[in-house]
């Protein structure tokens, strides 16, 4: 019976020992949910552009606004430019202050102009901040072409 009462006590010990090995060795996982899954604070200035449709109301309203559309005709409703412009500030709002002026330099730099359009278009490109009334109010543009 001796042995008994030795063999359960070494068990019951052994036991202890188990359990307290297993609790310093439990794994804490956290999940965490963001209350605005759409935060912009983690993207990258490009992956902003691309998400605000790599910013194509700015390019139809640099377009329409500097005289390259044909559709100008004057009416009650906002000129095509200005429609573009309205949907422009909403994209570019869209983009943190931090990534503006990179993102409109990106934009710029997609299209396919010449270097004569590229001249007009960059003046009002610089502006387009002030234009839609956001941070920073200019952006500083510099042409480099090969």
């Amino acid at each position: 019976m001796a042995r008994f009462s030795v063999l359960f006590a070494a068990a019951g010990l052994l036991l202890l020992v188990a359990m307290a090995e297993a609790t310093t060795k439990t794994i804490f996982t956290t999940t965490t949910f963001e209350e605005n899954p759409t935060d912009r604070t983690d993207m990258s200035c490009s992956q902003q552009l691309v998400e605000q449709g790599m910013l194509n109301h700015c390019v139809k309203y640099l377009e329409t606004g500097s005289g390259m559309s044909m559709d100008l005709e004057r009416t009650s409703e906002p000129t095509p430019a200005e429609k573009h412009l309205m949907l422009c500030c909403m994209q570019v709002r869209n983009i943190d202050e931090m990534c503006r002026c990179d993102a409109i330099k990106m934009m710029m730099n997609q299209q396919g102009w010449t270097q004569q359009q590229m001249g007009q278009m960059m003046g009002m490109a610089e502006n387009l901040p002030n234009k839609c009334k956001v941070e920073p109010e200019m952006c500083k543009m510099r042409a480099v072409w090969f």
